[in-house]
Formats: structure tokens, sequence, C-alpha cells
């Protein structure tokens, strides 16, 4: 080549000579070339969701994160590619796979989130492959239908329906499934199992077809209720535990019978419908008629308490009436008592503050030096008779006058 040749601001070429020689150029620059190869190098730029994974051709790859920006060397690089940065929510998780160049050992590890994940050059993800759901029909499960490199380890479920199942009177029947699990030990899962959703199919049929072997079909309709229990799917926790999951809840979704047997079905339904129809007619005439007689002795007890309480309300008030009576007769009687004795104790202390005030006086009479004698004869009333006793005389004159009267009286008789 021979020439002009000019390289803007940012851009870089690599030169060979005709020796086979290589040389870097970086603009801006212009140049003149002479029996030389031009080349410009192609601009690889990784933000800082991304980052570069660049092959040199001695057969190392490096893995630089962005941002960064380089120009692919064909000198010494064979690829240059630009690859995103794995994002991690808190419900996600990476398996990841390290080999030690020293030891040549490989040792796996678990990523959690949230956070973004560049893996090493010496690093790489493991794949899942497990069943997954049919995009077609949501209850159908399909082998390596789920690919993928995150693990969630939060709680999920998925529809699965049982067909085929056959009960102890061979009738042929569907039983559809909705089951709720979660995922708690990776490393048991990644040891025991290399697909979950298949073990969890398996085990869902099995303990399923245990379950309706053992029941005719009739009795299965009746009890199939007890497949919402987790009692009814042994196998199934006994596996979940095994590989590091936990069953919440199996959901019983209901069945699906051939069209003859599900008309046979029908009739039965309608044939207990109505038995169901006339008992509950019957036992609610009866429960009628256990109401009206039950209401009818609850209104003769009524009846008879409420006599028995006018019967014991009227005797109360005649006890209270005689009992007040009672009480205002003792009132009377004691209040009676108590004027008395009041009266006679004022009398009393009368008549003695009388006869200390007499006392009082004869001792000041006294203390004058008065006759108490003559005193007390002047001060007493006259008396309403006399009786005179003489002496000396050989008959003895009683002699009895009567003060108020004015009669006179004797007596004679021998000494």
């Amino acid at each position: 080549m021979m020439g002009w040749v000019t390289l803007d601001v940012g851009e870089k070429a690599i030169i060979y000579s005709l020796e086979g020689e290589a040389r870097i150029e970086e603009g801006p620059k212009r140049m003149f070339l002479w029996r030389e190869k031009y080349c410009k190098l192609t601009k690889h730029s990784a933000n800082q969701n991304e980052y570069l994974v660049v092959r040199f051709l001695d057969g190392c790859v490096e893995h630089i994160p962005g941002p960064h920006v380089m120009f692919s060397n064909p000198v010494r690089i064979s690829s240059t590619t630009v690859q995103e940065v794995i994002a991690l929510d808190a419900s996600e998780a990476l398996v990841v796979y390290a080999k030690d160049k020293e030891t040549d050992t490989v040792k796996r590890y678990i990523k959690y989130g949230p956070c973004q994940f560049m893996p090493a050059a010496s690093e790489w993800l493991h794949d899942f492959q497990w069943h997954g759901t049919d995009p077609q029909n949501k209850t159908r499960i399909i082998g390596d239908g789920h690919k993928f490199k995150k693990l969630k380890i939060i709680p999920d479920q998925f529809y699965y329906n049982v067909d085929e199942v056959r009960t102890a009177d061979d009738a042929l029947i569907r039983v559809k499934l909705m089951m709720f699990y979660e995922l708690v030990d990776i490393e048991k899962m990644l040891s025991a199992t290399k697909d979950p959703v298949a073990d969890f199919v398996n085990c869902l049929c099995a303990d399923v077809v245990t379950y309706a072997t053992q029941r005719t079909y009739m009795a299965f309709i009746e009890e199939s209720s007890k497949l919402n229990d987790l009692d009814s799917y042994p196998q199934l926790l006994e596996r979940c535990k095994a590989i590091g999951f936990v069953v919440s809840k199996v959901v019983f979704r209901g069945y699906f019978a051939h069209d003859k047997l599900q008309k046979l079905h029908d009739r039965s339904i309608d044939k207990r419908s109505q038995l169901k129809i006339q008992y509950e007619q019957e036992e609610q005439f009866q429960n009628l008629t256990d109401v009206k007689l039950h209401n009818e002795m609850q209104r003769l007890q009524q009846e008879q308490a409420m006599e028995l309480q006018q019967v014991t309300h009227q005797q109360r008030m005649e006890k209270d009436k005689l009992t007040h009576t009672l009480l205002m007769q003792r009132k009377e009687a004691d209040d009676s008592l108590t004027k008395d004795s009041l009266e006679r104790r004022a009398q009393l202390n009368a008549q003695k503050a009388s006869e200390e005030q007499d006392l009082n006086h004869l001792v000041k009479l006294s203390e004058l030096n008065v006759s108490l004698t003559s005193y007390l004869v002047a001060d007493s009333a006259r008396p309403a008779s006399v009786t005179r006793i003489l002496a000396n005389s050989p008959t003895v004159h009683l002699h009895h006058n009567g003060m108020g009267t004015g009669a006179t009286s004797s007596q004679d008789g021998a000494p």
C-alpha cells in the first residue's frame, strides 16, 4: 500500500511492514505508507453493567470488568466479546464452579443476591435443566422444559394432573393437584438430585395411586378432601426432605372421570340429593316439633315460676307486715318503759334534790344554834289525832281526839 492515511481521535491501527513486523499507531495522526499494510483495530467498550471477555492467541482468557475500553490487537488477541454481568435479586442465587490453577481442583460455592456477579476467567456457572411446565398446558410437565442459571430460593408452585388413576373398583379417574414448595438447602439439592421437579412429579403420582387403590370410587369421592392433607403424601415428604426442599401445601383441585362413569355418578348424586332433601325436610319437621314442645314446656315452667313468685311475694309481704307491726309494738313498749323510767328517775332526782335542800337548810340552822327539834315541831303539820297516856293512875284513859271529825273515845282497863 502506498499513500496517505488518517487516524481520527480515539482510533488505533496496526501497520504491517514488508518484513512482517507490526506496530500500533494511535490517532489523531496522518501517515504516509510505503509498501506497508494498514488495518484499523476494532474498538470494544463495556459499561458498568458489562464486562469484556478477551481470548488471547495463546489460549488464555481474561475477564475485564466495565466501564472499560480496549482495542482488539490481532497480534495477541483472537476475539473480544462484551458480556452483561449477572444481576441477582434477594430471592436468587448462582452455583459457581472455580478451578484452582495450582492444585488443579474444582471447588463449588453459592453466590446469593442481591448483587451483580461477574465470573472470573477460571469460573463457570451451573446450568440447570429441570422438568418444566408446558407452555401450551400448565398442568403438563415436560422434560428439560426449564433451563436456567439463576436458582430461585423463594416459595414456588406448579400445577399437575395425575392421569389414569384406578380406584379399588377399577374406576379410571384423573386427579388434579397443585403443589407449593420451597428450596431450603442448595448443597443438599445439588448432591442428591439432578431434577427435583421430576422427583416431585414421580412422588405425587406414587402417593395418589397408592391413595386411590385403597378406596372405591365412591369412597374416593367422599374422602377426596384428605388429599389436601400432607399426611396423604408420605413419599413426597420423604423425598423432599432428602433433596433439600420443603413442601408447604398440596391442594386438591378436583378430579375428572370418564363420561359414562360421570353420568352414573351424576345419577347417584341426584338420587342422594333427593334423599338428602327428604331427610333434611323430615329433620326440619322433627326439629320444629321439638322446638314447639320445648317452647310449650318453657312457657309452662315460666307460668309456674310466675305463680310461685306471686305466692312467695304475697307471703313475704305478709311476713314483712307482721314483722313491721311487731317492731312498732315493741318500739312503743320500749318507748313507754323508757318514759316511765325517765319519770321515776326525775321524781327520785326531784325528791333527792328537795331532801338535800332541806338537809342543807337544817345544817345551816344548826350552825346558827337553832333548836332543830323545836323548829321541826313547829314546822310540822298539826296531827290529825292525839293520844294521851296518863301515868300514876289505876285507870288508863285513852283520849282520842278526832281533829277532823271532832269525835272522842275513851278506854278503861286495870293495871
